[in-house]
């Protein structure tokens, strides 16, 4: 199915990720991570972004206890234009490995400059993206009124 029009629910390798309409994609990462499994995450994450004009995202990374070198080295090539990201459940080392990797896509890529917070569960970061989303029609609004 081409991800121009996603099901709710979608498999690569282990790792799954759900559609919740119209511009929200949660993805659990399973402790087996392989590079050709996140890009293929993350075009379809772009096509969300391309189809719905935003994107935000919930990284479930309670089942992941390590990130490869080579997954973390791919860098700006696996973050997509997101307009918030949650990640969840990352223990402390891979906390400081992601924050290192976000900061570094920052530097290499400014374009990909959006919020990000941990969280320790999924409800929590979803309240959190939906505060973001509310933030952003806000912003848009008052640039654009009517």
């Amino acid at each position: 199915m081409s991800p121009a029009s996603p099901p709710t629910v979608l498999r690569f390798g282990d790792h799954c990720v759900k559609f919740v309409a119209p511009d929200v994609v949660i993805v659990a990462f399973t402790s087996n991570i392989h590079t050709d499994e996140v890009l293929a995450i993350t075009d379809t994450f772009r096509a969300v972004k391309e189809r719905e004009g935003r994107l935000f995202a919930v990284t479930d990374l309670s089942a992941v206890t390590a990130v490869p070198r080579r997954v973390r080295m791919a860098g700006p090539r696996m973050v997509p234009a997101y307009d918030a990201l949650a990640f969840v459940g990352a223990n402390f080392a891979l906390r400081v490995v992601t924050e290192m990797v976000m900061r570094a896509t920052r530097v290499l890529a400014p374009n990909l400059s959006f919020p990000c917070e941990f969280f320790d569960d999924q409800a929590t970061a979803l309240a959190w993206l939906h505060t973001q989303r509310r933030a952003l029609e806000a912003t848009h609004a008052a640039a654009h009124p009517r």
